[in-house]
Protein backbone atom coordinates (compact mmCIF):
# COMPACT_ATOMS: atom_id res chain seq x y z
CA UNK A 1 0.00 0.00 0.00
CA UNK A 2 1.48 3.44 -1.10
CA UNK A 3 1.53 6.19 1.54
CA UNK A 4 -1.30 8.37 -0.79
CA UNK A 5 -3.71 5.67 -0.07
CA UNK A 6 -2.76 5.58 3.60
CA UNK A 7 -2.74 9.39 3.97
CA UNK A 8 -6.35 9.55 1.99
CA UNK A 9 -7.75 6.50 4.10
CA UNK A 10 -6.61 8.82 7.82
CA UNK A 11 -8.15 12.20 5.87
CA UNK A 12 -11.67 10.26 5.35
CA UNK A 13 -11.64 8.70 8.95
CA UNK A 14 -10.85 12.14 10.23
CA UNK A 15 -13.23 13.82 8.11
CA UNK A 16 -15.57 11.01 9.39
CA UNK A 17 -14.91 11.88 12.79
CA UNK A 18 -15.60 15.66 12.51
CA UNK A 19 -18.58 14.59 11.35
CA UNK A 20 -19.69 12.58 13.84
CA UNK A 21 -18.83 14.84 16.55
CA UNK A 22 -20.90 18.06 14.55
CA UNK A 23 -23.80 15.62 14.60
CA UNK A 24 -23.36 14.64 18.66
CA UNK A 25 -22.55 18.58 18.93
CA UNK A 26 -26.13 19.62 17.01
CA UNK A 27 -27.90 16.92 19.26
CA UNK A 28 -26.65 18.19 22.16
CA UNK A 29 -27.15 22.10 21.62
CA UNK A 30 -30.49 21.12 20.20
CA UNK A 31 -31.36 19.08 24.26
CA UNK A 32 -29.58 21.94 26.07
CA UNK A 33 -32.13 24.61 24.00
CA UNK A 34 -35.48 22.38 25.01
CA UNK A 35 -34.54 21.89 28.52
CA UNK A 36 -33.37 25.85 28.86
CA UNK A 37 -36.57 27.00 27.31
CA UNK A 38 -38.55 24.57 29.83
CA UNK A 39 -36.61 25.90 32.80
CA UNK A 40 -37.70 29.67 31.39
CA UNK A 41 -41.08 28.47 31.35
CA UNK A 42 -40.73 26.76 34.75
CA UNK A 43 -39.08 30.30 36.29
CA UNK A 44 -42.25 32.12 34.44
CA UNK A 45 -44.68 30.56 36.07
CA UNK A 46 -42.68 30.43 39.49
CA UNK A 47 -42.70 34.27 39.30
CA UNK A 48 -46.22 34.92 38.47
CA UNK A 49 -47.09 32.91 40.77
CA UNK A 50 -45.30 34.22 43.72
CA UNK A 51 -46.83 38.20 42.30
CA UNK A 52 -50.51 36.44 42.28
CA UNK A 53 -50.09 34.78 45.65
CA UNK A 54 -49.16 38.41 47.08
CA UNK A 55 -52.39 40.18 45.43
CA UNK A 56 -54.71 38.10 47.81
CA UNK A 57 -52.26 38.44 51.03
CA UNK A 58 -53.09 41.84 50.99
CA UNK A 59 -56.83 41.66 51.11
CA UNK A 60 -56.13 38.53 53.61
CA UNK A 61 -53.75 41.14 56.08
CA UNK A 62 -57.58 43.14 56.08
CA UNK A 63 -59.82 40.44 56.22
CA UNK A 64 -57.73 38.64 59.26
CA UNK A 65 -57.01 41.70 61.41
CA UNK A 66 -60.48 43.49 62.91
CA UNK A 67 -57.98 46.86 63.89
CA UNK A 68 -56.57 46.51 60.09
CA UNK A 69 -59.89 46.41 58.70
CA UNK A 70 -61.71 49.38 60.62
CA UNK A 71 -58.14 51.27 60.01
CA UNK A 72 -58.65 50.35 56.29
CA UNK A 73 -62.44 51.42 55.86
CA UNK A 74 -62.26 54.80 57.63
CA UNK A 75 -58.99 55.42 55.71
CA UNK A 76 -60.84 54.88 52.35
CA UNK A 77 -63.87 56.71 53.71
CA UNK A 78 -61.02 59.40 55.09
CA UNK A 79 -62.77 59.32 57.81
CA UNK A 80 -60.58 60.41 61.47
CA UNK A 81 -57.30 58.46 61.79
CA UNK A 82 -55.05 59.24 64.56
CA UNK A 83 -51.24 59.34 63.83
CA UNK A 84 -50.58 55.36 64.07
CA UNK A 85 -53.55 54.89 62.30
CA UNK A 86 -52.52 56.54 59.45
CA UNK A 87 -49.07 54.59 59.55
CA UNK A 88 -50.95 51.57 59.58
CA UNK A 89 -53.01 52.85 56.49
CA UNK A 90 -50.51 53.84 54.20
CA UNK A 91 -48.12 50.83 55.32
CA UNK A 92 -51.18 48.89 53.76
CA UNK A 93 -51.56 50.50 50.58
CA UNK A 94 -47.75 50.61 50.30
CA UNK A 95 -47.65 46.93 50.89
CA UNK A 96 -50.05 47.26 47.52
CA UNK A 97 -48.49 49.53 45.85
CA UNK A 98 -45.15 47.15 46.12
CA UNK A 99 -47.00 44.41 44.52
CA UNK A 100 -48.29 46.84 41.84
CA UNK A 101 -45.04 48.14 40.73
CA UNK A 102 -43.72 44.38 40.52
CA UNK A 103 -46.15 43.32 38.50
CA UNK A 104 -45.96 45.80 36.34
CA UNK A 105 -41.74 45.22 36.37
CA UNK A 106 -43.22 41.60 35.31
CA UNK A 107 -45.43 42.31 33.00
CA UNK A 108 -42.94 44.76 30.93
CA UNK A 109 -40.18 42.06 31.30
CA UNK A 110 -42.03 39.44 29.23
CA UNK A 111 -42.62 37.10 32.59
CA UNK A 112 -46.59 37.59 32.30
CA UNK A 113 -47.59 34.76 30.00
CA UNK A 114 -50.36 36.95 27.73
CA UNK A 115 -48.62 40.17 26.55
CA UNK A 116 -51.58 40.84 24.48
CA UNK A 117 -53.65 41.82 27.47
CA UNK A 118 -53.80 45.11 27.99
CA UNK A 119 -51.33 46.97 30.24
CA UNK A 120 -51.57 45.51 34.12
CA UNK A 121 -51.92 48.60 36.05
CA UNK A 122 -54.61 49.76 33.40
CA UNK A 123 -56.45 46.47 34.80
CA UNK A 124 -55.71 46.82 38.58
CA UNK A 125 -56.86 50.61 38.50
CA UNK A 126 -60.62 50.11 39.98
CA UNK A 127 -59.13 48.30 42.80
CA UNK A 128 -56.43 50.75 43.80
CA UNK A 129 -58.68 53.99 42.80
CA UNK A 130 -60.22 53.94 46.32
CA UNK A 131 -56.56 53.70 47.89
CA UNK A 132 -55.56 56.90 45.64
CA UNK A 133 -58.90 59.06 45.82
CA UNK A 134 -59.11 59.11 49.67
CA UNK A 135 -57.64 62.15 51.53
CA UNK A 136 -55.10 59.31 53.15
CA UNK A 137 -54.00 57.46 50.31
CA UNK A 138 -54.12 60.83 48.09
CA UNK A 139 -51.43 62.70 50.38
CA UNK A 140 -49.57 59.31 50.81
CA UNK A 141 -48.78 59.18 47.32
CA UNK A 142 -48.25 62.87 46.72
CA UNK A 143 -46.15 62.88 49.51
CA UNK A 144 -43.69 59.98 48.77
CA UNK A 145 -44.55 58.34 45.19
CA UNK A 146 -42.15 60.51 43.25
CA UNK A 147 -39.23 59.01 44.97
CA UNK A 148 -40.15 55.91 46.37
CA UNK A 149 -41.20 53.90 42.80
CA UNK A 150 -39.67 53.70 39.23
CA UNK A 151 -40.40 56.81 37.05
CA UNK A 152 -42.32 55.13 34.28
CA UNK A 153 -44.28 53.12 36.99
CA UNK A 154 -44.93 56.38 38.63
CA UNK A 155 -45.83 58.18 35.62
CA UNK A 156 -48.61 54.90 34.71
CA UNK A 157 -50.25 55.52 37.87
CA UNK A 158 -50.53 59.47 37.56
CA UNK A 159 -51.88 59.34 34.20
CA UNK A 160 -54.68 56.95 35.88
CA UNK A 161 -55.14 59.11 38.51
CA UNK A 162 -55.38 62.31 35.65
CA UNK A 163 -57.90 60.21 33.83
CA UNK A 164 -59.67 59.68 36.85
CA UNK A 165 -60.46 63.40 37.14
CA UNK A 166 -61.29 63.53 33.81
CA UNK A 167 -64.45 61.37 34.36
CA UNK A 168 -65.19 57.17 34.52
CA UNK A 169 -62.67 54.72 33.86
Amino acid sequence: MNWEAIVAIVEVIGLSAVVVSLVYLAVQVRQNSELLGQNILLARSAMVHETSALYPRFFELIAESPDLASIYRRGINSEELDPDEVVRFESLIEVYFTYLEDCEYQYKSGLYFDEDEDEVIEFMAPTFRDMLSCKYGSDWWDRTAKAKWATSFYNTIQRIRAAWDAGPI
